[in-house]
């Protein structure tokens, strides 16, 4: 995806000099002030100058440094608005349509990022349903610096509306909704998130640097003093490439779409793929037509991952692009029946992934052609090639890079006073998990340290299901990550919605985002804003070993159940060899009794351990049990049986 990432290259120092009043873009019409607490205001403005704030009949006042900059901290404030907020120096800025309610910062990666308007169930109902005028959204534009920035980029704040909310985040929205609805307050959600990103993008260079695990790579980036340099080069080959894949006119000149073109010499293959392509996909199919048909054809080319051009007999028919937040569907295209012919006719795709060079064309059952209502697949005999064209331009994806989002993202946003943190991520540091709740606390104590805020509520959705299921997978990287998740709920102020449930084996973004997000607002309901609620499903907190058996205890555990009322599954057993076994549990009242008929001394008991494990226990508000282990064990020290 061509994202807006460079927007802070050049501005590589962290403080300058100004000579205008100017505010942080978050300081604009529509904008939300949190509630009860003391709030911050700054901005730059003419050195050694008198600056006064002004709300609600009082006024603030405070003079620039010799750098230019200032501050205010305003009092503590109940809920109020709308009014206006007035900012005088050298020139008066006035910002209109201002409220005190509740401020949440949405941050992660693409399961947050995810817009309302993607693939997400129950959407058309939730856009047409949103004028909610009290409830709005800051986006953060994706950028990155490798030093710390002072200021955001450009954007504003968006009140909700069937035309604005389908470019919100469906969790930060879902979960949004519910606060407002609750509390009967402006609910303000600043969005500062980007899909594939790892958490150490998100994290001060030196608190990377001291976090085992990531001492090189934090190291690499201290020593590079060329950063200007290196960012300035890959921005080139980035729009080269982006040039490159959107532009349909040259790649006509190789004409590998063409009827007549020669493809003796490529590659024979089946869709939809199995393994990732790369660079610029060439494919093309052959299908046999008796006589032109009276009325179109129709063909579905089933998802294409991301970008395509295609073609029937060498005239181009659809252009798609998607991406990581806009999730592809079906490819499904009428044909005229004056681009065909009798005879031989041929299908042409020429693919590209923009985000990680990695195609993916068709699902099963899903490519077609259909003739008069009859339809033929088209999944076997394509043709392939990788070298019509030039490989892809390489490029560097420095949103990997740690501290890159932190500089830009994150430390010119966390002065502005905010409730909390709700937070999606974890899948791309799946590779590792061993160090990922050191990563992860260590981020929370980082957002913590710069907002002046040492028990900021922070949020946080723990990994859903994903892959094929696995009854009996103890080795598991998504298991061991969710569990990386689960123990930093040892950080205080900290709560973890689970999504084991709502997960998709073929896909990694989840589609039921409404319970992820009103799950994150259970918590916050029960820990924030102290609503008698079950926060969260049975959540797993010591365990007996009674001679064959293990007895599992938990806290949220009234109406202890399975879903459908099925016999009880997700649970594994180990003995002192570390051997896992599917086991054998029960229900009984609010424990969960395990054993297995080959352990006669068990030691170890984990439940929901695999990337995509069948469990269904719940308790009697429908929530279902957090993942958990007994044991300590690593990936590499545990088998299975």
């Amino acid at each position: 995806m061509q994202r807006l990432g460079y927007l802070g290259i050049f501005c590589l120092m962290a403080t300058f000099q100004t000579h205008a009043l100017s505010l942080s873009p978050l300081f604009s019409d529509h904008m939300v002030l949190q509630r009860d607490k003391p709030v911050r205001v700054w901005g730059e403005g003419p050195e050694n100058h008198s600056i006064t704030v002004t709300l609600l009949n009082q006024s603030y006042a405070t003079q620039t440094d010799e750098n230019g900059h200032w501050q205010v901290m305003l009092p503590a404030h109940a809920k109020a608005g709308p009014f206006s907020l007035t900012i005088s120096a050298n020139k008066i800025i006035t910002i209109n349509d201002v409220y005190y309610g509740e401020v949440w910062i949405a941050g992660g990666q693409s399961n947050m990022e995810w817009k309302l308007k993607g693939d997400v169930i129950g959407n058309e109902q939730a856009i047409a349903s949103a004028q909610q005028p009290l409830i709005r959204f800051f986006d953060v534009p994706d950028t990155l610096s490798p030093v710390l920035q002072s200021q955001l980029p450009a954007s504003k704040w968006q009140v909700a509306t069937p035309n604005t909310v389908g470019r919100f985040s469906a969790v930060a929205w879902f979960f949004a909704l519910q606060l407002q609805k609750t509390e009967d307050v402006a609910v303000g959600i600043i969005e500062s998130n980007w899909g594939g990103t790892p958490a150490e993008a998100w994290t001060d260079i030196d608190i990377v640097a001291a976090t085992p695990g990531y001492e090189k790579e934090a190291a690499e980036v201290k020593a590079k003093t060329d950063w200007p340099e290196l960012l300035a080069a890959n921005k080139k080959q980035q729009e080269l490439k982006w040039q490159r894949i959107n532009s349909p006119h040259k790649t006509m000149i190789s004409h590998a779409a063409a009827v007549n073109y020669d493809d003796e010499h490529w590659q024979d293959i089946d869709l939809p793929n199995t393994g990732p392509l790369h660079h610029f996909v060439w494919l093309r199919k052959t299908f046999t037509l008796e006589s032109v048909p009276p009325a179109s054809i129709t063909i579905n080319l089933g998802t294409i991952r991301h970008n395509a051009l295609i073609f029937i007999n060498g005239h181009l028919i659809a252009k798609t692009y998607n991406d990581n937040a806009a999730p592809s569907t079906d490819s499904i295209y009428k044909i005229a029946t004056q681009l065909l012919k009798a005879g031989k006719n041929v299908i042409a795709i020429r693919a590209a992934n923009g985000t990680s060079n990695q195609v993916f064309i068709g699902e099963k059952q899903q490519m077609w052609v259909d003739i008069g209502g009859h339809k033929q697949p088209i999944e076997e005999n394509w043709r392939f090639s990788n070298s019509v064209e030039m490989p892809m331009p390489k490029v560097v994806n420095y949103s990997y890079t740690p501290s890159f989002l932190y500089n830009a993202m994150i430390y010119p946003l966390l002065p502005y006073t905010a409730q909390g943190v709700v937070w999606y991520q974890g899948e791309s540091n799946i590779n590792k998990h061993a160090y990922y709740h050191t990563l992860f606390a260590n981020l929370i104590s980082n957002w913590r340290a710069r907002a002046e805020s040492p028990n900021m509520p922070f949020l946080f959705v723990q990994l859903a299901a994903y892959l094929p299921h696995k009854p009996l997978q103890p080795e598991s990287k998504w298991a061991y990550l969710r569990d990386a998740q689960r123990q930093t709920l040892a950080l205080p102020n900290t709560g973890m919605a689970v999504a084991i449930d709502v997960g998709d084996a073929e896909d990694l973004h989840p589609k039921n985002k409404r319970d992820v997000g009103e799950r994150l607002w259970r918590i916050a309901a029960n820990k924030i804003y102290g609503i008698p609620t079950v926060p969260t499903g049975p959540d797993f907190t010591h365990f007996e070993i009674k001679q064959s058996e293990i007895k599992i205890y938990f806290d949220n555990a009234e109406g202890l159940k399975t879903n459908g009322n099925q016999a009880v599954e997700g649970f594994i057993i180990a003995g002192q060899d570390k051997v896992f076994r599917v086991a054998q549990a029960f229900i009984h009242g609010q424990t969960v009794v395990v054993s297995h008929p080959d352990i006669s001394e068990p030691l170890a008991v984990r439940y929901a351990w695999a990337d995509n494990p069948l469990a269904n226990v719940i308790n009697n508000v429908r929530l279902p049990a957090m993942p958990f282990r007994t044991d300590a064990w690593s990936a590499s020290e545990v088998r299975k049986k």
